[in-house]
């Protein structure tokens, strides 16, 4: 386990520590997080997590035998099966609304129970939007796919179908792109790629060549500028000042999930769980390998 941020007094007690979560093979882990220090973690579900994504205190899991949610608290998780099936990619359109790739390639949009817990959360309904072949990560609207970029355009009212090589379905239409790795939709979105790193503007802008990973976007809040980040064979980036420049991490491990919340979260494929306020980076050895995806909800 980490430090105890309590036992740092670190953080204001009224408020105490941000939950930060971490999935892959081993299952989905907790991080305590407060400013820019890490404190304790641990499993809270056991299960092969492909995927996760996490909006207004809500976290959404992509598992080998369902997708699972969960009303995150102070100290306990606690998961519901919402009975779609195995699925590799989730993400959240909007709040209480999910976006879900399953293993057989089926896409759906749903929307989830707002409760206080998980207990009873489910889908009010899910609709196919329609097909799509290796799906590789979900952000809002957005899906990433070995075919490009995607976007779910709305409740398909008819049936749908197989979409590929850029075809479109009654609700999914390809937006551009090859080879997506990851997706980011919040401010100015990004696509990683295994040809490069790209914005979207009039078209997608070739921002930075060569093959990348993982992105994350935060739109403007506060006073505070849109946030991006992207992780690629040349390390981590980071963009300032509508420029991007290369960040230096205190480890040498590749950076594979990514995402913001009070600060920018970074995982790598070792079991690293790494945060940044903006002074600088700090990082705790979780010693979970397989890292797929990380969130803050």
């Amino acid at each position: 386990m980490g430090i105890s941020i309590d036992e740092k007094r670190v953080y204001d007690a009224s408020e105490g520590p941000t939950p930060v979560f971490v999935a892959g093979a081993f299952g989905v882990a907790r991080v305590a997080t407060s400013d820019d220090l890490v404190g304790e973690f641990g499993l809270v579900r056991e299960c092969t997590a492909r995927d996760l994504a996490g909006l207004d205190g809500r976290l959404a899991v992509a598992a080998d035998a369902d997708v699972l949610l969960a009303v995150t608290g102070e100290e306990d998780v606690e998961f519901e099966r919402l009975g779609v099936g195995p699925a590799v990619a989730a993400g959240f359109v909007g709040p209480g609304e999910l976006l879900v790739a399953r293993e057989d390639g089926t896409v759906l949009r749903g929307r989830v129970v707002e409760r206080e817990t998980a207990e009873n959360a489910g889908g009010d309904s899910w609709t196919e939007l329609g097909e799509l072949a290796d799906v590789r990560a979900i952000d809002g609207a957005f899906v990433a796919t070995d075919s490009g970029v995607y976007r779910a355009t709305g409740i398909a009212q008819s049936a749908t179908k197989t979409v590929g090589d850029g075809a479109a379905s009654a609700g999914l239409q390809h937006v551009g792109l090859d080879d997506a790795r990851d997706v980011a939709a919040a401010g100015r979105p990004l696509a990683a790629t295994g040809e490069g790193l790209y914005a979207l503007g009039n078209g997608w802008m070739a921002q930075r060549e060569g093959p990348f990973r993982a992105v994350s976007t935060a739109a403007a809040d506060g006073g505070r500028l849109d946030r991006a980040h992207a992780a690629g064979e040349s390390g981590l980036l980071a963009r300032e000042d509508g420029g991007w420049r290369t960040v230096d991490l205190p480890i040498d491990g590749r950076v594979v999930a990514l995402d913001h919340g009070a600060g920018v979260y970074a995982a790598t494929e070792d079991g690293t769980f790494l945060l940044s306020v903006g002074d600088g980076w700090n990082h705790q050895l979780l010693g979970l390998r397989g890292v797929r995806a990380v969130a803050a909800p």
